[in-house]
């Protein structure tokens, strides 16, 4: 996998928060050098390997199973999505 890379900051600890228009920059930060399309597996494994923090590491892996065609798809969808609940034998973040 190609990567390509860029970042977004969730508001406070709660990675099921509302994510502030103002966050982008570390979203972009974290995806900096990612290549699109990519899904949201490889996001957070993009965002892990760039030292995301632990907070994006789990709004990414939140995102629906689908390929993002690009930074701002996966903006758009981290600032408009309802988490997804956690795949059979995925922790809960509860």
């Amino acid at each position: 996998m190609t990567r390509a890379r860029s970042t977004v900051a969730a508001r406070g600890a709660d990675a099921s928060a509302a994510l502030e228009p103002t966050a982008a920059p570390p979203l972009r930060k974290a995806l900096e050098g990612a290549v699109f399309p990519l899904s949201a597996e490889q996001l957070v494994h993009v965002a892990r390997e760039n030292g995301a923090p632990a907070p994006l590491l789990t709004l990414l892996s939140s995102l629906p199973r689908k390929p993002f065609a690009s930074m701002e798809g996966v903006e758009f969808s981290l600032l408009n999505h309802t988490p997804r609940p956690p795949a059979a034998g995925e922790p809960s973040s509860s």
